[in-house]
C-alpha cells in the first residue's frame, strides 16, 4: 500500500532524524507540538508506524518499556542503561549464528532478531 507524503509525516521524520536519541512516540510528539500545537498525538504515533513499516526509520521493541524509534535503519543492537534507560547504538558484526542456535533449539523460523545488553551507561558509572 502506498502512502502519501503529507507535511505531518515529514514533521514527524524529521523529528527522529533530529533528536537521534531513540525518542519514544511521546517524546516524538512533544518535540513536534512545541513547534506545531495543533498536531494530534494520534497523527504522531499513526506516521512513526507508517514510517517504520516503509523502513524510514526503525522501530526498537524496548524490552524495558514503550518502543523507541531510531533514525538509524541499517541492522545494529542496542545497549540500554539500567539507570538512566538511554538507548545506545551497538555494531555488531554477524549474529548469524545465534540466530541459527535459536533456530535450532526452538525449531521456530527466525524472521528478525535484536540484541539488547543491559547495564550501567558511561555517564550514570561516573555519577
Amino acid at each position: 500500500m502506498q502512502t502519501r507524503q503529507t507535511f505531518q509525516k515529514s514533521l514527524t521524520l524529521d523529528a527522529v532524524r533530529t533528536m537521534q536519541n531513540h525518542p519514544t512516540a511521546d517524546q516524538v510528539y512533544a518535540f513536534v507540538a512545541e513547534k506545531y500545537p495543533e498536531i494530534s498525538r494520534a497523527t504522531i504515533y499513526r506516521n512513526l508506524n507508517q514510517l517504520s513499516e516503509m523502513g524510514e526509520i526503525s522501530r526498537v521493541k524496548n524490552p524495558c518499556g514503550a518502543d523507541r524509534f531510531d533514525h538509524i535503519t541499517e541492522s545494529h543492537h542496542h545497549f540500554i542503561c539500567q539507570k538512566c534507560h538511554q538507548l545506545i547504538n551497538v555494531k555488531i558484526p554477524d549474529i548469524s549464528h545465534l540466530v541459527q542456535l535459536c533456530a535450532q533449539q526452538t525449531g521456530a523460523t527466525v524472521c528478525e532478531s535484536q540484541l539488547f545488553f543491559g547495564g550501567v551507561c558511561r555517564n550514570c558509572n561516573g555519577k
